[in-house]
């Protein structure tokens, strides 16, 4: 019997954490908070909007402007719908897997998270099985989220499969109880960032979609 798999989406399947953080860094810096994209990724990635928005008024000590969280969705889509991919591997792995029971976790709203799908020919393949935090109380690193999605999917979270490539979100996935995959493919992640990931609890880290199989083959 196949394993329920609960996806993250950004940095996951869609190699779009380059564009939203850089994105990101822009806006933050044209708005008089200057961001380098790697201080982004490393303060920011991973968060719910609302969340960032918190983060990011604590580390300048003072208050975005009102319009912040639309300039910075404007932007992060204008560079999605020009230079979104897939994250290598992610795409031949979904669509062996689509007839199983597979979710999407995510930080992102789901009209992003649809968006990206169709942008990279997966459109249809979730229908019904897309949670975002965006939709609940609290995002990650807080367990929601895949609890939510493990009760979409009918299955106990000790059954579940995740695969995340944030720091918040495997500490998010370790905390539902699920067996968590750390990946590293995305365009985002250092040489180092596999040891992020452990540290933050996973139990173990693939650098390639082909080690994901392999790992969940020897569940």
């Amino acid at each position: 019997m196949h394993r329920p798999i609960i996806f993250d989406f950004d940095g996951t399947v869609v190699d779009s954490e380059p564009l939203a953080n850089r994105g990101l860094a822009e806006v933050l810096t044209e708005l008089g908070f200057p961001t380098t994209f790697d201080e982004a990724l490393t303060k920011y990635i991973g968060l719910r909007m609302v969340d960032c928005v918190e983060r990011i008024e604590q580390v300048h000590g003072r208050r975005l402007p009102g319009a912040f969280a639309d300039l910075c969705r404007a932007r992060i889509t204008y560079l999605i719908e020009r230079h979104l991919q897939p994250v290598p591997g992610a795409i031949p792995f979904v669509r062996a897997r689509a007839e199983n029971r597979i979710a999407i976790a995510s930080s992102s709203r789901v009209v992003s998270i649809e968006r990206g799908l169709a942008r990279v020919g997966l459109n249809g393949v979730f229908d019904g099985r897309i949670f975002s935090a965006a939709d609940i109380e609290r995002g990650k690193p807080h367990p929601d989220i895949f609890l939510t999605a493990a009760q979409g999917l009918a299955a106990h979270p000790s059954e579940c499969i995740a695969i995340e490539d944030s720091v918040l979100g495997v500490r998010s996935a370790v905390a539902a109880g699920m067996t968590v995959i750390g990946l590293t493919a995305g365009g985002h992640c250092s040489p180092t960032h596999w040891q992020s990931l452990v540290d933050a609890g996973a139990h173990t880290t693939a650098d390639s979609y082909d080690q994901v199989a392999s790992y969940i083959a020897g569940l």
